[in-house]
């Protein structure tokens, strides 16, 4: 069996033990949902659903709340794993460490996927906009935006395990890492709602995956100590 067949399968097993995990108490998954509503309720108040100014807001209003959703999924991500006692379980376990980040980042995906699932709709409806380009485009800038937000977030859960104060860590491990892809997603955004295509958006693309490729390079090289130390 070769090395990528074996890496998949270590990834996939860490991946389908969180998601069995989650569905058995789906505690995470009711609070991103419930947050991605209450968002988009305050949101609503606030800007108004005939507020000429709304696509100005819009961007930016989907993407903050898509960051405050990574947040709370950054919790169960590997402090979980560190609280219920498992984690020297991951350690000794046949599974190289660059697949347990994977299964983990991908993990996160999710959840911030389903959020995201939620917060879209009920915005368009509450805020009353839509995206006037392709929803291809749509989908390809937000899955890459939340997929770099899932890499960091994995990383910074990983960081934060081994600390007391975890919930001053997440937000300030976050803040020097997270605008390096969180301004072009919302750039890109903000082009989508208004009928842009996509060669107005290439170079947003390119940030994000730029930003995506060191970011994986760099937790391919230091995860393992990360792990281990």
């Amino acid at each position: 069996m070769s090395s990528v067949v074996v890496f998949l399968k270590e990834a996939w097993e860490i991946l389908f033990k969180d998601l069995r995990l989650e569905l058995r108490r789906r505690y995470e998954i009711y609070a991103i949902v419930i947050f991605a509503l209450l968002s988009n309720l305050s949101f609503g108040f606030a800007l108004g659903p005939l507020n000429p100014n709304v696509l100005e807001f819009v961007p930016a209003v989907l993407w903050i709340s898509i960051l405050f959703i990574g947040m709370l999924s950054f919790t169960t991500v590997f402090v979980r794993e560190m609280d219920k006692g498992y984690i020297d379980g991951l350690r000794l376990a046949p599974i190289s460490p660059q697949a347990i980040f994977m299964g983990k980042a991908c993990y996160t995906f999710i959840l911030m996927c389903v959020g995201t699932v939620f917060l879209i709709p009920s915005s368009m409806v509450l805020l009353n906009y839509s995206f006037h380009s392709d929803y291809s485009l749509v989908v390809l800038v937000f899955v890459l935006g939340i997929l770099n937000i899932a890499v960091v977030g994995s990383m910074i859960s990983a960081l934060a395990m081994y600390v007391e104060s975890r919930a001053l860590i997440i937000p300030a491990l976050s803040l020097p890492l997270i605008p390096g892809t969180l301004v072009p997603s919302i750039l890109a955004t903000g082009k989508l709602t208004a009928k842009a295509q996509i060669e107005a958006i290439i170079p947003e693309l390119q940030l994000n995956l730029a930003f995506l490729l060191l970011m994986v390079a760099v937790l391919w090289i230091t995860f393992e100590y990360v792990l281990y130390d």
